[in-house]
């Protein structure tokens, strides 16, 4: 098991606490009303780069000595780590190479280029990115910054749990519930661990879209269960093909339990946020809340916390679902 607690996030906090916004937590009358609950929406959308992904990135880029900056790093992710890696190395000075699929969202891709990231696209029916990434990192001696199994990047992630927890402290509040995205199993393995530090009877679920349940299939085998290949989903920040090996343990120790979504669920929940709270949501983003507005728990009478992981929705994507579900 590994050693992993709490005071690695707050020291990843001092770090990191000037080169991150501390995102807001916000409740709404209206979804109280619906779900018959007191939730907590904590808006990782508005983070600088679009998602929680700048927490662990910059956390992992700060840590590095100086002359593993001069050697600049290399990533792979769909997006948002991209974006993450490159906004974080363009601070640091670092030269940054970005792994994508060729696929990924045309608004990542922009995005990511816009850091000053030198992008490389490849097949992901083809290619594995992590073989790109080592191949890469081994013949231009790069550093290769991984998107969620790292415990640098995991504690620099679970900054979103101790922000959720000290403002739940001063609101004298205690949670019964917290709901949160998982692909690779970074953000929640983090937060969870220091939210169960502080509220020690909170019970934590991971949520994934239906197809891409690695984790949920995993915690109930109790042992690392990859996907069923062949699945899409329009959730393309939460595509792991299966749990990381550093992220699973920690997860097996503090999560309750995991649910799933489907497309069309998250997709109306996107609108729903957008209705309700203002707020522009990826399907990533929205899966956690999808589950609570899906009634995937029993909300009745509890304080619900709910990661609201990352804002960057392809325009084309979200014009269409305002179509369909208005």
């Amino acid at each position: 098991m590994t050693n992993f607690s709490h005071l690695e996030i707050e020291k990843a906090y001092r770090k990191i606490k000037s080169q991150i916004l501390k995102s807001p937590l916000v409740t709404n009358q209206n979804i109280n009303k619906i779900t018959k609950a007191n939730v907590f929406f904590k808006l990782e959308n508005l983070q600088w780069t679009g998602s929680f992904k700048l927490r662990g990135a910059m956390h992992k880029i700060s840590l590095l000595s100086t002359e593993d900056k001069q050697k600049g790093v290399v990533a792979y992710s769909s997006g948002n780590h991209a974006q993450a890696v490159a906004y974080a190395s363009s601070k640091y000075g670092i030269n940054s190479i970005i792994i994508m699929p060729k696929n990924a969202p045309e608004n990542k891709i922009k995005n990511t280029k816009k850091y000053g990231a030198e992008i490389i696209l490849y097949d992901p029916n083809r290619e594995k990115r992590e073989n790109i990434g080592k191949r890469i990192a081994k013949e231009q001696g790069r550093i290769l910054i991984k998107p969620y199994d790292d415990l640098d990047i995991i504690a620099g992630q679970g900054t979103c749990g101790l922000e959720i927890a000290n403002e739940l402290v001063n609101l004298k509040i205690i949670p019964d519930i917290f709901l949160c995205c998982c692909g690779g199993g970074g953000l929640i393995a983090g937060s969870s661990t220091y939210l169960k530090y502080v509220f020690p009877k909170m019970k934590c679920y991971s949520v994934e879209p239906e197809g891409f349940n690695d984790t949920q299939i995993s915690l109930k085998k109790n042992s690392i269960t990859p996907n069923t290949p062949g699945k899409n989903s329009i959730c393309d920040a939460l595509l792991a093909n299966q749990p990381g090996d550093i992220t699973f343990p920690i997860n097996q120790k503090n999560l309750y339990q995991g649910l799933s979504v489907t497309d069309d669920e998250v997709k109306k929940t996107i609108l729903t946020l957008s209705e309700d709270l203002k707020i522009v949501v990826e399907p990533g983003g929205a899966v956690a809340a999808s589950a609570l507005l899906n009634n995937k728990i029993d909300s009745n009478n509890k304080t619900i916390v709910v990661m609201i992981s990352g804002g960057n929705i392809d325009e084309l994507l979200f014009s269409n679902i305002v179509k369909i579900f208005k």
